[in-house]
């Protein structure tokens, strides 16, 4: 009798996409280490852009209400969106949907992406009313326009957009089809890179051991992590489908 060889499953496969999207990681990360000097010896020979130090020197009004109310956001925002990738991992695991309705985990994970959004937006339009980032409607929908800190400035916006994006597809599952909407999908792995970018290279304070540096490279590792999980599954996951492969051929 011939041998029944059983085809590897399409999430198994490495598709070009995949090994495009690492490549693209990769080289936006090489990027930030290397802005991420230049900001550091901006901030100490000079003011940073942007900061009350910099709109005195320009003798530029600047609110510290305002700044307050963007930090604060800014972090909640990332907090949410590291939260979303994390919950949006948990909701694959078996022993999660077996404890948890999927229409309850369904709707956790969609409030934790929406909140995060919310808050991301509230933290760029903060910048409307902080003179001395002169940012406007058009950079803030316009990635990579901004006059300051264009390159940090553009990767927040191009991240958001990019999220905006990945949430707006959910709406159209039913005739993109399961398999595209969740290459689509996949693609919040590269939006939550863009946002870390952003939050790496604007301010020195992640780049300085502390609080928030220990927060935000937490979260970023786990996020790194999950990503390579999905690229690379581990063998006892291709046992099991392989086996229920076999199961549904042979019923």
């Amino acid at each position: 009798m011939g041998r029944t060889f059983i085809a590897a499953p399409r999430s198994w496969r490495r598709p070009r996409s995949i090994v495009l999207g690492a490549t693209a990681l990769v080289l936006l990360f090489t990027a930030a280490i290397l802005l991420a000097p230049g900001a550091h010896a901006a901030g100490m020979s000079d003011a940073i852009p942007g900061s009350p130090l910099d709109a005195h020197r320009k003798q530029i009004p600047y609110d510290n209400g305002v700044h307050k109310i963007a930090r604060v956001t800014a972090l909640v925002a990332y907090a949410l969106m590291v939260a979303t990738v994390l919950f949006g991992f948990l909701l694959r695991l078996r022993f999660l949907q077996r404890a948890i309705k999927r229409s309850t985990a369904y709707g956790a994970h969609m409030s934790l992406g929406l909140s995060a959004l919310i808050f991301g937006a509230m933290h760029g339009l903060t910048f409307l009313y902080q003179p001395v980032w002169r940012i406007g409607v058009s950079e803030l929908i316009t990635p990579f326009s901004a006059e300051l800190q264009r390159f940090p400035v553009g990767f927040g916006v191009l991240g958001t957009e990019l999220a905006v994006a990945v949430t707006c597809a959910l709406w159209l599952q039913r005739w993109l089809g399961y398999h595209r909407w969740l290459r689509f999908h996949q693609f919040a792995y590269a939006a939550f890179f863009l946002v870390w970018l952003h939050v790496f290279t604007v301010h020195p304070e992640p780049r300085h051991l502390g609080l928030v540096a220990v927060l935000v490279a937490g979260g970023a590792t786990a996020c790194l992590l999950l990503f390579l999980i999905r690229v690379f599954p581990p063998r006892s996951r291709q046992r099991q489908e392989s086996a229920r492969l076999a199961e549904e051929i042979y019923r």
